[in-house]
């Protein structure tokens, strides 16, 4: 069994980001999975990122690595503000930022991570195992699909979630209804419409809401006055940026403005597609779903429609955390880890209850603050994340990786 001091789970936006500070560390460790395979497989062909151009960066141990020198690198045009950015263009600049910085992806699938005398025992499917002194669990968010219980009943036939869809085509010339009032929801709902699906979106908020478009320039006194950063801009948006600001909040709070800062809302570039081009009933709650033949129906509560009849529904309901999604952490482990609303409560350098295991993304909003529900949250996290473990590996260094027989942490030979 090899050895290494960090396993990184995940390669994702924060798994990349943390893996290049720590090569720029010079720790030795470990990234393992299909590279950014959550955009790449579960985003549908044709989308824009909501995020502008100059907030789709990863982060970088080092300046010269971003969306900008990316399409400077290739010849291609670049504005930083009033995007949006493809997510073709995005996946083109993700490749080139793992082969210049984290050349070394494992795609390997974690199948287990247990506790260990001296860190954690890692298992692979058809790969070797892996000893850790650390590990950090990057899996972004595609684990915690949330479909609401009132369609947890229906065959994937009949329901599926945004994340489930590399490609739409399926839906051509069908009725599909889509729920939800956040961009995935919306972006799904415009780009069926524009491949001719009869789509209509069915939301429980009383109207949908879209972001604002930023000012197109900003002058130095605008930067003073309106502050930018990778997240979004204002003063307001820079408290929420600040990992030490939101952990002086109450508990409480936090956990509520983890939750419902930047909340659902389509980008300002998407507004023309679907406002007053696309059936939306608003103000409606799906009560109850049933098949009907090959079709689902929809029981509503709202003031308009109490049926919709659809080939299909698709659920752009966000996420739910909760680590019992994860299969690879036992339950013996996950019993360890402190959590507040199914979210794992972390340091700010992202470890959890249980010494030596690490989480980064969306799953850490609770403690560090709603930007990595983003990833412009790569930037409040790598860096500090990165130098904490390269201090544990410095402290280690001169103690041995264990090999031969390993123990678990009550002393039990594994």
């Amino acid at each position: 069994m090899s050895s290494t001091e960090v396993l990184i789970i995940g390669a994702g936006p924060f798994g990349l980001s943390i893996s290049a500070h720590l090569r720029s560390h010079g720790i030795d460790h470990v990234i393992a999975g299909r590279a950014m395979d959550t955009w790449r497989a579960h985003m549908p062909a044709g989308m824009f990122l909501k995020s502008e151009p100059y907030g789709s960066d990863f982060a970088s141990p080092r300046s010269g690595y971003d969306v900008a020198a990316f399409c400077k690198s290739r010849g291609l045009d670049y504005a930083a503000r009033l995007g949006p950015l493809s997510l073709e263009r995005f996946l083109g600049y993700a490749d080139w930022y793992v082969e210049q910085l984290v050349p070394d992806v494992r795609d390997d699938t974690v199948t287990g991570v247990s506790a260990v005398d001296g860190g954690f025992r890692v298992t692979f499917e058809g790969a070797e195992q892996v000893f850790a002194r650390r590990v950090v669990v990057a899996t972004g968010v595609r684990p915690y699909a949330h479909i609401p219980a009132e369609l947890s009943g229906l065959s994937s036939d009949l329901v599926t979630h945004t994340t489930d869809h590399q490609s739409l085509d399926r839906f051509r010339g069908r009725q599909v209804a889509v729920l939800g009032a956040g961009q995935s929801a919306l972006e799904t709902a415009a780009l069926l419409h524009e491949q001719g699906t009869d789509v209509r979106v069915i939301a429980r908020a009383q109207a949908l809401g879209w972001n604002r478009p930023n000012p197109e320039h900003l002058s130095a006194l605008g930067h003073i006055r309106r502050p930018v950063n990778k997240l979004c801009e204002g003063w307001r948006c820079t408290f929420w940026n600040t990992p030490a600001a939101f952990r002086t909040l109450p508990k409480d709070m936090q956990a509520t403005k983890a939750r419902t800062v930047l909340g659902p809302a389509g980008a300002w570039w998407l507004k023309e597609r679907v406002d007053g081009v696309i059936d939306v009933l608003t103000s409606h709650r799906v009560r109850e779903a049933t098949p009907s033949g090959s079709r689902v129906r929809l029981l509503l509560d709202g003031p308009e429609e109490p049926v919709v009849d659809a080939d299909h529904v698709i659920a752009g309901t966000g996420f739910s955390i909760d680590l019992a999604r994860l299969a690879f952490l036992p339950e013996e482990l996950r019993s360890k880890i402190a959590t507040r609303h199914g979210s794992p409560i972390v340091s700010r350098a992202g470890e959890s209850a249980f010494p030596g295991l690490y989480f980064a993304g969306a799953p850490t909003a609770v403690s560090i603050g709603p930007s990595v529900r983003f990833i412009a949250g790569t930037h409040n996290v790598a860096s500090p994340l990165a130098r904490q473990l390269a201090r544990h590996a410095r402290a280690d260094r001169g103690r041995p990786l264990p090999h031969g027989e390993l123990l678990s942490r009550d002393g039990a030979v594994l």
